[in-house]
């Protein structure tokens, strides 16, 4: 297993100076991912074929891999499942909206990302409850834009760093993302990875 670490503070200090995190929707889109400057990459879709081979590259260069568990391929949604990808594939952590695989996989020592869908008050009240159950490192919040509404929320009811994710596709959506508080934005817009490589 790996070393427990303080996740909430190692995901906070990757995104500091760089708060783009790059979402991998594709394995074409590999090489493009690798070759920006961003510290950690979310692995959106793929499956137990691919999913070794993408790591160690991501690792190679020297950034954290993060596997979204509910949608990858070919391995079961349990803590087989976990084990499998923090001892065999090596992850660093993962993305997920289910509590158990949170809890399980912090057994493991891996960071974890807990995905909150919010489109309404009940679905918040719903989030900030399993978050404060799971306590995850992080949580992602979709779609992004809504944060700057919820995040005084967010802070009254959680001590959690936030990550803006779903339908962040320019500048305007960066900035205001951030102004409203969170650590990062999640994206698989290449203009806003571009954008980051040249820019911060």
């Amino acid at each position: 297993m790996k070393a427990s670490v303080n996740g909430a503070e190692r995901i906070a200090y990757c995104l500091k100076r760089k708060p783009i995190i790059t979402s991998l929707l594709n394995v074409d889109e590999l090489p493009s991912v690798l070759e920006t400057d961003s510290n950690i990459v979310f692995i959106l879709k793929t499956d137990i074929f691919v999913i070794d081979s993408i790591v160690e590259q991501i690792r190679e260069a020297g950034k954290l891999s993060f596997v979204h568990f509910d949608l990858i391929e070919g391995i079961g949604k349990d803590r087989t499942g976990i084990a499998y990808l923090a001892e065999k594939v090596g992850i660093d952590g993962i993305v997920t909206t289910k509590n158990s695989a949170i809890t399980e996989a912090k057994k493991w020592g891996l960071l974890t990302v807990q995905r909150l869908f919010v489109f309404d008050s009940v679905s918040l009240d719903n989030g900030i409850r399993m978050t404060k159950a799971s306590g995850p490192d992080a949580i992602e919040v979709l779609p992004g834009m809504v944060c700057q509404r919820i995040m005084d929320r967010i802070r009254k009811e959680l001590d959690v760093p936030v990550i803006a994710g779903g339908l962040m596709i320019d500048l305007e959506d960066f900035d205001t993302a951030l102004k409203s508080g969170v650590i990062g934005i999640s994206t698989s817009s290449k203009e806003l990875w571009r954008w980051q490589d040249e820019n911060i």
